[in-house]
């Protein structure tokens, strides 16, 4: 039996929730860029400013800080805020952060970095709560993560070869802020407040007795995303070894975005239908494949089609288990704090993950990696929850 939420939108705004959820996706979009670029922007900087896989893995803890930071303030500000406006504010300012950053080098990337990581953690913080209002949670979110990293693949092909390849790190920069400009259109469409009632009535987080289910399925997607987050940002580096060209880097994430977004694609179009358990092992079984395959290649070619599995897997349990922190909390407001999780991940994860590749110690990445991965799926299975979880999970 699954869990029925009720109406979140009224009957005008049930006929535009596509356009909607659209619109929204693509205001998010311009915060998943700043993760989902970031083994590029990695890469070109420590090529621009010769630094070490260790001292990358320092300058993604700072900026996975900055978004740390900017997901934080969502809590406070969030609900309070006339919502298109607040979207068309932040896309400004995030055009601006990326051609501001584009001029630094060197140790100015430990502040530049955590600026433009703050703004963009404010463009999905908004987005996720906007799309916790939906009335099927893993539609939207499904939806969400399909218009992101579609438009993000894309991106990918052209990134290396002409920005990159133009103007290294500083070309990087340009593209990003062009691309935030195409994804600021959605800003036009964006709704100007919630018309959930339980939602306005709530004032701050939902107390565990409430949500305990909610706050828990939080605290595992942090976990999951530690190891896997670390893992993405240094694929890029790891990849280098097989002295790939800026042509096949270009394939390879862009194909990698592909496929994240057809794991969105797959998740939107089945919804809940499949229940909650299931999907968990489905994604925690494509992702290990994926995860041994980077383990056992011997070339480019095996290595790149090996992180297109792992990615498939990882988008897939990354979309079910935002679903179930809305599905368990009728308030909508944990949901805010995913981009924390995330936050959380780029600091820890990618230092951990430098520090292993730096010395020499990859295969216990992928080992964590798997580990990190399990506990989602084994928390779903030992799990004994009473209503409403029970009602959702069977």
């Amino acid at each position: 039996m699954i869990l029925i939420r009720p109406a979140s939108i009224s009957v005008n705004q049930l006929k535009n929730t596509f356009l909607i959820t659209l619109a929204v996706s693509m205001v998010s979009a311009i915060g998943g860029l700043f993760f989902n670029t970031m083994p590029l922007l990695l890469g070109s900087a420590g090529e621009a400013s010769n630094m070490s896989a260790g001292q990358l893995g320092k300058l993604s803890i700072t900026a996975g800080a900055g978004y740390l930071l900017g997901t934080l303030t969502g809590p406070f500000w969030v609900d309070r805020v006339n919502w298109r406006m607040a979207a068309f504010a932040i896309v400004a300012a995030a055009i601006a952060a990326f051609l501001a950053v584009s001029q630094l080098s060197g140790l100015q990337l430990f502040i530049g970095f955590p600026i433009f990581g703050f703004i963009c953690a404010l463009a999905i913080a908004l987005a996720m709560r906007v799309l916790a209002d939906m009335p099927d949670p893993e539609h939207a979110y499904g939806t969400r993560l399909s218009v992101e990293l579609v438009s993000i693949g894309v991106f990918l092909i052209f990134l290396p070869i002409i920005f990159i390849a133009k103007a290294g790190f500083s070309g990087a920069m340009y593209g990003l802020a062009c691309m935030a400009a195409l994804l600021g259109l959605g800003c036009f469409l964006f709704p100007k407040k919630t018309s959930v009632k339980a939602a306005a009535d709530t004032t701050g987080f939902p107390s565990w007795e409430k949500a305990r289910h909610s706050w828990a399925v939080l605290g595992i997607f942090a976990l999951y995303l530690l190891l896997n987050v670390g893992l993405f940002y240094f694929l890029y580096v790891i990849a280098q070894g097989f002295n790939p060209t800026n042509a096949q880097n270009g394939l390879m994430f862009g194909v990698l975005k592909w496929l994240g977004g057809a794991a969105g694609a797959l998740g939107a179009i089945i919804g809940a239908r499949a229940g909650v358990k299931l999907p968990h092992f489905i994604a925690l079984a494509i992702l290990l494949i994926g995860v041994l395959g980077l383990f056992l290649a011997q070339t480019f070619t095996q290595f790149m089609v090996a992180s297109w599995v792992w990615e498939f897997g990882f988008t897939l349990g990354c979309l079910y288990q935002t679903a179930a922190i809305v599905r368990y909390d009728m308030s909508n407001k944990l949901v805010v704090l995913v981009p924390m999780a995330f936050g959380l991940s780029m600091m820890f994860g990618g230092g951990i993950a430098g520090g292993l590749i730096e010395a020499d110690l990859t295969p216990v990445l992928y080992t964590l990696v798997a580990f990190c991965a399990a506990i989602p799926a084994l928390y779903i299975y030992l799990a004994r929850p009473s209503e409403p979880f029970a009602e959702l999970a069977s």
